[in-house]
């Protein structure tokens, strides 16, 4: 029998028990967690443990003088959580209400209730109906008087004051582990083998590639469609698994695996209650600390921490712009001189548009830059668009050729990726201080929380400056004219465009006569070292 809803059986048995003089009553049986289930034996709905439970109550109704009419089954289902809802449990409570079950038996007040709330909610329903059966086989537990009720409701509060108690010790081994760098339980994360230790051939491959590209222009975006193009599927959870749908990867997904700090061997931790908090949590943020350095963990890495922050402060910086509102941050990009180009007569951000009424030579060119009134614009400019990447692309590349050809090429920059260390193992060494002299009761809580919020801002502040260094180093030892002369051909659009900005301050198209062929002489690239 299930307990979705009374079914034909229910009702005859519940009738024949009324009929009989016997209580129609509901056996509840749960299971924190089935190992049955967890182990992935498909062929079981449940472990020896509920099994056992449901044999003993069936046996033990007639010596309460029962009928089981419904049964309520919340396996592998806490009841320590109050974020969980019970289903069956909540059902339970229902059908008591309205007297489809005048009663329930269980085996023990903890299968039923560990929170105070819960329990209370029980007691009330009795208190309103003392003649329905409560009995619990272990425990002497009697829901049908005053002394009952009030032992259910204390064994609730222990439960629940054993189970914050256990919280709080593994919280404290967990990030104690953490500390040491040992890794801790959960899905194999994406780039590494089910050990999580040892690097997975392909997705690290992938995923060392994307780490490198997002700094130099490369969306997230493009990514997300490269590994959906290679077969890579989002970690399949729960509500996928039952509802039978085919997921593919999110953008946000695919963010959260390339900013992960595992990925250059950061340990990082987040309090259980800090989840709960935030659906969406920015990893980077919360890397393990000490002595103002990163923890480092047990398994092997898949980039180097320059590369690493590199990436974050990449997309870090792509969301400043998107949150202000620059027209720059796209997430498709299809035009080489977007939100380069410009109009020559009003300065005006030219829009590239697709080429439909040309014929002839000019339906070749498929798109055009386009000065537009409808946004601001003259509208007097218009040119045909590859013409003009072609021109400025072979400019900025014999630009680069040129660079490199003068023996007086400067030498790369000196950048000190470690000097903020000093500073915040100074910071972990006075929040230990603080609350040193709180615990001996020295400073008020009020001056506690200032110093040490103070003391976080300036840690905050130094981390995120620490890992803009690495990303600057990181982009000086790899982006150089002759890595970019080299990979040219294998950039993306938007990576092609980011080397371009760095270079050439704008492009001013400017206007010409009807009818006239393309004409280098009045195409303006203005370079952002003043040639």
């Amino acid at each position: 029998m299930t307990s979705t809803d009374l079914s034909c059986i229910d009702v005859v048995a519940r009738a024949l028990a009324l009929e009989q003089g016997r209580t129609p009553v509901g056996i509840y049986v749960r299971l924190s967690e089935d190992k049955a289930l967890r182990a992935g034996n498909e062929d079981r709905e449940e472990g020896e443990q509920v099994a056992e439970q449901r044999r003993r109550l069936h046996e033990a109704a007639p010596r309460f003088g029962c009928v089981v009419v419904r049964e309520y089954n919340d396996n592998n289902t806490p009841a320590s959580d109050p974020f969980i809802v019970r289903r069956d449990f909540e059902q339970m409570l229902k059908d008591l209400e309205s007297g489809e079950i005048r009663g329930f038996l269980f085996t023990h007040s903890d299968r039923v209730a560990r929170l105070e709330y819960d329990a209370a909610r029980v007691n009330r329903i009795f208190a309103m109906f003392p003649s329905y059966v409560g009995r619990a086989l272990d425990g002497g537990t009697d829901l049908s008087t005053q002394e009952g009720r009030t032992t259910f409701m204390v064994q609730a509060t222990m439960g629940a004051y054993e189970v914050a108690n256990t919280k709080r010790r593994v919280s404290g081994t967990n990030k104690a582990r953490a500390m040491r760098g040992k890794k801790h339980g959960g899905p194999r994360p994406f780039g590494w083998n089910d050990d999580r230790e040892t690097l997975h051939a392909k997705e690290a491959e992938d995923l060392l590639k994307a780490i490198r590209a997002i700094p130099g222009g490369k969306l997230v975006g493009e990514v997300r469609k490269e590994w959906i193009e290679a077969g890579y599927t989002p970690r399949a959870n729960k509500k996928s698994r039952e509802s039978g749908n085919n997921w593919t990867l999110q953008h946000s997904t695919v963010e959260a695996r390339l900013v992960n700090p595992r990925n250059c061997g950061y340990m990082v931790y987040i309090p259980q209650q800090l989840h709960r908090e935030s659906s969406r949590l920015w990893l980077p943020d919360h890397v393990l600390y000490k002595d103002g350095k990163p923890v480092i963990g047990d398994w092997e890495p898949a980039c180097t921490p320059e590369e690493w922050a590199a990436c974050v402060s990449a997309i870090e910086a792509r969301k400043e712009a998107n949150r202000e509102g620059n027209p720059a941050h796209d997430t498709s990009p299809a035009y080489f001189l977007t939100g380069i180009a410009r109009c020559g007569e009003c300065f005006f951000p030219m829009r590239a548009t697709l080429y439909t009424k040309g014929t002839g030579a000019y339906a070749k060119y498929r798109f055009r830059y386009q000065c537009r009134s409808s946004l601001g614009g003259c509208g007097g400019v218009s040119r045909v668009g590859p013409p003009v990447d072609d021109l400025v692309e072979t400019a900025f590349l014999d630009d680069l050729r040129k660079r490199l050809k003068k023996a007086e090429a400067a030498k790369a920059e000196v950048i000190d990726t470690a000097k903020n260390d000093a500073r915040l193992k100074e910071i972990d060494w006075e929040k230990k201080q603080v609350k040193n002299r709180r615990d001996a009761k020295r400073i008020s809580v009020i001056a506690a929380m200032d110093m040490i919020e103070s003391l976080e801002k300036e840690e905050a502040r130094l981390v995120k400056e620490t890992r803009q260094l690495q990303a600057a180093k990181a982009k000086t030892a790899t982006d150089t004219d002759e890595e970019i002369l080299r990979r040219w051909k294998d950039y993306t659009t938007s990576e092609k465009r980011a080397r371009l900005r760095r270079s050439i301050r704008a492009v001013l198209i400017h206007q010409v006569g009807r009818g006239k062929r393309f004409d280098p002489a009045f195409i303006e690239i203005l370079w952002t070292k003043g040639e």
